[in-house]
């Protein structure tokens, strides 16, 4: 199952029952849980609670934000950018290869004219 980690963007700590426990996430700081989880617990109704002025709290201000974990990845790695084919399903490296692959393999499958003529002329 895959993980992500759910982050508190608020200024004050964030406390909700979820599933029977109650989650606690401290300012800017950040829990794990399966993604299936994560994803319900961002979406759970939290009630906002207002004062008497009828502004509401900024404790009941719900901003969580899910963040996937890539396994293998160091924390800040950008993960690899793939050019892939939707004709074939070829992934390449770069753009260069993918055109090159498209205009060895694929121009005669091509129904955009101008795309063609594009690819061709390069």
């Amino acid at each position: 199952m895959r993980k992500c980690r759910v982050y508190n963007d608020n200024t004050l700590e964030h406390r909700e029952m979820f599933r029977g426990s109650e989650i606690v996430i401290g300012p800017g700081k950040f829990v794990e849980m399966l993604r299936d989880d994560a994803v319900m617990f961002k979406s759970q109704f939290y009630p906002p609670k207002f004062n008497k002025g009828g502004v509401q709290e900024r404790e009941s201000f719900k901003m969580i934000r899910l963040e996937e974990i890539v396994e293998g990845a160091s924390k800040g790695a950008k993960a690899k950018k793939v050019h892939r084919c939707q004709a074939c399903g070829f992934e390449a490296d770069t753009a260069k290869l993918l055109k090159a692959h498209i205009q060895e393999n694929h121009l005669d499958q091509m129904i955009d004219e101008d795309a063609r003529k594009e690819l061709e002329k390069d």
